[in-house]
Order: C-alpha cells, then sequence, then structure tokens
C-alpha cells in the first residue's frame, strides 16, 4: 500500500468511529427513560410493597399508627386491608393516609370493598369510610403544627352521616375549612381521582356500571407534588369528643371503630388530554361536559 493509500485508509476510519487508537471513543449512552407514573402502581400481590408506601404519621413525626392493621394478602390474597383505630380527617383533626409523593397531573385509581368489622354489613359508627386521598404535604412536626394548614381532597364510601347504611362522602378542604357532601352509596365500587393543572376530577364506577363523574373541584392552591394514596377513617363521635389537641397527638383507644377497607390495586397514569380541552375549564360543567371528560378519563 502506498503512503497516500495507507493515510486516506487511517482518515476514514478515525471518521467512521473504528480503532482503538488514542482519540478513539464510544458513542453516547441513550439517557435513561424518566420512570413513568404507572411504576408507582401497586397489584397488592407482594407483601414486601407496603414498605414502598408513606405515611403521614412517620412523615410528619406523630409517633403512633392510627391504623389498628394493615396487611398485603393476610386477611385476603392479592388485596390490602387497612383497619382504622378511631380517627378522622376533618378541618384541622390528621387521620390517616397512605400515599405516594406525584409531582404535576396524574390519575389514580382504585377498585375497593367497605365493611363494618365484622364484615357483613355497613359500618354502624359515624363517618366510617375509606377511598382516595389527595393532600398537599405539610412541613410540620409535633412541636411546629398549627391550625389552618390542612389542604387536600378525598373520594370515599362507607357509611357517612347515617350509619348502618351504604354511603358516599367527598370532602374538599382549604386552610382547614372542610366542604364535605354526601349521597348513596354501596359496599364495593371502583374510584378514580385525576388532577389536571388545577382541575381535581372525581369518578365512580358501581359494579357492571359505566363510569361517572361524581365531583369536580377547583384547587389552584395545590403544589406540585402531592401525597396521592389511599385513606380510612372512622367513628366520628369519639373523635370529636377528643378533640382537636388529643386526637393528633394521642392515640385513641376503646370508642367504636367500625370499619375495614379492601383494596384490589392502586394505579397511577400520566391523563391523556385531548388536544381541543387543552387549557379548558375542566372543573366548570359549563365549559366541559361530564361526556367530553369520560371520553378520556372513562377508560378500563
Amino acid at each position: 500500500m502506498t503512503p497516500r493509500a495507507l493515510l486516506l485508509g487511517c482518515l476514514l476510519l478515525a471518521a467512521c468511529g473504528g480503532g482503538s487508537g488514542v482519540g478513539a471513543s464510544p458513542p453516547p449512552a441513550d439517557p435513561a427513560p424518566a420512570p413513568t407514573l404507572a411504576a408507582l402502581s401497586d397489584e397488592f400481590d407482594d407483601p414486601a410493597t407496603w414498605s414502598d408506601w408513606s405515611r403521614v404519621f412517620e412523615v410528619e413525626g406523630w409517633g403512633f399508627d392510627q391504623l389498628e392493621s394493615a396487611d398485603i394478602g393476610t386477611t385476603e390474597a392479592g388485596v390490602l386491608t387497612l383497619v382504622p383505630h378511631s380517627s378522622s380527617w376533618y378541618a384541622d383533626w390528621r387521620g390517616v393516609l397512605v400515599f405516594k409523593p406525584v409531582e404535576g397531573d396524574f390519575v389514580v385509581t382504585t377498585h375497593l370493598r367497605v365493611a363494618n368489622r365484622a364484615d357483613d354489613a355497613p359500618p354502624g359508627s359515624l363517618y366510617s369510610l375509606g377511598g382516595i386521598m389527595v393532600r398537599a404535604p405539610r412541613q410540620v412536626t409535633p412541636a411546629t403544627w398549627t391550625p389552618g394548614g390542612e389542604d387536600y381532597v378525598f373520594h370515599s364510601m362507607g357509611a357517612a352521616n347515617t350509619p348502618g347504611s351504604w354511603q358516599t362522602e367527598v370532602k374538599t378542604t382549604d386552610d382547614s375549612t372542610s366542604v364535605l357532601e354526601i349521597h348513596p352509596g354501596g359496599p364495593e365500587a371502583t374510584l378514580r381521582t385525576a388532577r389536571i393543572g388545577a382541575h381535581m376530577i372525581l369518578l365512580i364506577r358501581w359494579p357492571a356500571g359505566d363510569w361517572q363523574v361524581h365531583r369536580r373541584y377547583r384547587r389552584d392552591d395545590f403544589p406540585a407534588t402531592l401525597q396521592v394514596g389511599l385513606t380510612t377513617y372512622t367513628d366520628w363521635t369519639t373523635c370529636e369528643t377528643a378533640g382537636v389537641a388529643t386526637h393528633n397527638t394521642t392515640l385513641l383507644l376503646g370508642g367504636n371503630p367500625d370499619l375495614q377497607a379492601r383494596f384490589d390495586y392502586v394505579r397511577y397514569v400520566e391523563p391523556v388530554v385531548p388536544a381541543g380541552l387543552a387549557g379548558a375549564d375542566l372543573s366548570n360543567p359549563a365549559a366541559v361536559s361530564d361526556g367530553q371528560l369520560l371520553a378520556f378519563l372513562g377508560f378500563d
């Protein structure tokens, strides 16, 4: 090979990235894909996943668990079963929340069954329900806690203001001012909550039924990251009698707690909003109909 041909061969080899001489380097690796919300989901088929969930009482340092029991697969295979002590969420009362932090928009879905502790009737104690809860995190400890700081939305089922009957309760709480709505319910349903910008859309599907838009709220005050997960609460009579300070700092034993909630799964996904609804006032039924919401939120 002539010197000129040899030089051309080396130049071509270097240009193509071949060879192992000085200056050769491998092509850059593709960046790792960002985790999707689906990675937060839990089918409750492995008891070890309980450790993946955060708890408000631990995060804020309250020092006691308002759940009497919690298990994956022990009470019923493939199910998370939560049984609360007397505890509640209302105004400044702080109860049970099992959650994962979620930033930005999301859709969270769970299928659950609720009953009294004997598992044969509706709960017999005032405001005994379980469901999905979305809460703004609080940077507090028992020493720094002050009233007026609770911000959340939840959608639950069990017995509300009529013990012994099936009801649903939805509640929006802004700076510890709670507004709730109660409707007839049942022992089993699929609940879904979507956050899209400032809009909170709550949906429900009864067995053998279709998805329904249950409630809509506009929460411009919510921060980017929220605590998104499951709540259970029971026995408002005991909680109210104890008062906020005692309820929030002391495990309430005795009373009449009467709830068990069984969750078959929790699934998180990103919402896919149609282009025609981008920026729309989704929490206003006059601007966006239930049918328009169900067209992209009523998926199986």
